[in-house]
């Protein structure tokens, strides 16, 4: 050990929190079973359609799982970010609090 003090900037990890809610965003708008969808509807009452929607279904699925995924995610760790700024907080008025005799 080097004798430093490991240091963590909340920011930086807001910024991530941030990040992860953009992604989410992202992937809602992605609209990923779209192009099976629109082939399913030409093709009509065929063994294909068929096929095509429920791979359509299953991309939903899958989509919807990633999203609910990252957004808790990014809230665990924006969580986690606020308590550890809570308690930083605390440890340092707790140490401007020791009367240091001199």
């Amino acid at each position: 050990m080097s004798g430093e003090l490991p240091k963590l900037d909340p920011e930086v990890l807001h910024t991530a929190t941030a990040a992860f809610d953009e992604a989410v965003d992202v992937l809602n708008r992605i609209q990923a079973d779209l192009s099976v969808g629109e082939a399913a509807a030409a093709a009509g009452q065929l063994l294909t359609a068929e096929s095509c929607r429920k791979a359509q279904a299953a991309i939903t699925e899958a989509v919807t799982t990633v999203v609910a995924s990252v957004r808790e995610y990014g809230e665990t760790l924006d969580a986690a970010v606020r308590a550890y700024a809570v308690d930083d907080q605390a440890a340092a008025d707790d140490i401007r609090g020791v009367d240091i005799p001199r």
